[in-house]
């Protein structure tokens, strides 16, 4: 028996209304990108409880979880997709981290910054605080800790995101009603990531 499957291919990375108005008839598969709250703004609490994190038990993530509870914590993600000295690459600029940070003391003055990263000692010198005020979140190592990161990052109160879905999905999945996110505002459609497309940032989300 021949089985037949229909897929709609996204035709780009930005944003697609007229998805929202696309009726399939028969079972389909949907293939491409969709990094858009727009697709799913109307069912956001059934995308909350599908994609609700499995928390770690081991001692060392539950005891970060108490320090990030207990402070006014901002989630600072540090995405290297290039050496972290290239500054022509798909990183974002060091001086974004400078600037969020600005904006981020103007919002939240008392902030404890927790820094995730693929790259940890290289991340912290891109965060301009006090040593005190920082906590490096780097026990979680290798792919099948991810989930761990983004569900400590989810326990954040704020977050300062990179140009990655990692952390974007880190700040989207917070509960904190109250929550401010910074996110880098330059567009980039070529080479190892894309980021800054239309419909990307949702409205409420700091440019910087």
């Amino acid at each position: 028996m021949t089985v037949l499957k229909f897929y709609l291919v996204q035709d780009g990375i930005d944003y697609d209304p007229r998805l929202l108005n696309f009726n399939p008839k028969r079972r389909m598969y949907l293939e491409g990108y969709w990094q858009s709250e727009s697709y799913f703004k109307d069912i956001e609490e059934t995308i909350r409880q599908d994609l609700q994190i499995k928390p770690p038990v081991d001692v060392v993530n539950l005891e970060m979880s108490k320090q990030i509870i207990t402070k006014n914590a901002v989630a600072v993600h540090v995405r290297f997709f290039d050496e972290p000295n290239n500054s022509q690459g798909n990183n974002a600029g060091g001086d974004y981290y400078y600037r969020a940070i600005a904006k981020m003391e103007k919002h939240i003055p008392n902030a404890h910054y927790f820094v995730f990263s693929d790259r940890p000692e290289a991340a912290c010198g891109r965060i301009p605080v006090s040593d005190e005020r920082i906590t490096l979140v780097n026990h979680n190592q290798g792919d099948a800790m991810a989930y761990a990161d983004l569900w400590l990052m989810k326990q954040c109160q704020h977050f300062i995101i990179a140009n990655s879905t990692f952390s974007w999905w880190g700040a989207w999945l917070s509960e904190n009603k109250e929550k401010t996110i910074i996110a880098p505002g330059f567009e980039k459609r070529e080479g190892k990531m894309s980021w800054g497309f239309s419909g990307l940032l949702p409205q409420d989300w700091i440019k910087c």
